[in-house]
């Protein structure tokens, strides 16, 4: 498997149809996000912890220009349906010993109101099997019921003739809330 980030990338948030808040740079919090570096066995306690509520989990990393400008929507996703029982779980796929830089760009995007991680094992293939990305690149993402269980992936294929959007995300997530 290889981690990378493609040209195949999902629409920006501009082109979905339902309105999610999205974070202005002016906006943005100048405070000190916190990324902390898992394996597969602490990132399952993390899932574990918001049972109960729905998960979106976003795998990302700065190097991947697509990634970061998908991380608004889901930021706003967290803001539009925190009261709902939504949790929002970054998980970047830079390299641990990145995570002040990492710390550093989440911090300009608004996602203190986010669990941030960092896969110790970095943009290696090692991240993509143990956290189960079966694209192989990012962004990606993952949905978990109240229950924990895993209910719905977003990946892009580079064979496939369309793409997920990000209201493919904001349906998902939606349909889960109203379970």
């Amino acid at each position: 498997m290889f981690l990378g980030c493609t040209e195949s990338a999902p629409p920006l948030a501009a082109d979905r149809a339902a309105p999610v808040k999205e974070i202005a740079p002016e906006q943005t919090q100048a405070a000190k996000v916190d990324v902390r570096p898992v394996d597969r066995k602490q990132f399952d306690a993390v899932i574990a912890d918001h049972k109960g509520k729905v998960v979106l989990v976003d795998y990302w990393a700065t190097w991947c220009l697509p990634c970061v400008e998908q991380l608004p929507h889901t930021i706003g996703l967290a803001e539009k349906f925190r009261d709902q029982g939504l949790a929002v779980v970054t998980v970047s796929c830079d390299e641990p010993d990145e995570a002040a830089r990492v710390s550093e760009l989440l911090s300009t995007k608004s996602t203190g109101i986010a669990t941030n991680l960092i896969s110790q094992f970095g943009g290696s293939s090692r991240t993509m099997e143990e956290f189960e990305i079966a694209s192989g690149t990012v962004p990606y993402y993952a949905i978990y019921d109240r229950t924990g269980r895993l209910r719905k992936t977003f990946g892009v294929n580079p064979i496939a003739k369309t793409q997920y959007t990000p209201t493919d995300i904001d349906v998902a997530v939606e349909a889960l809330l109203a379970e």
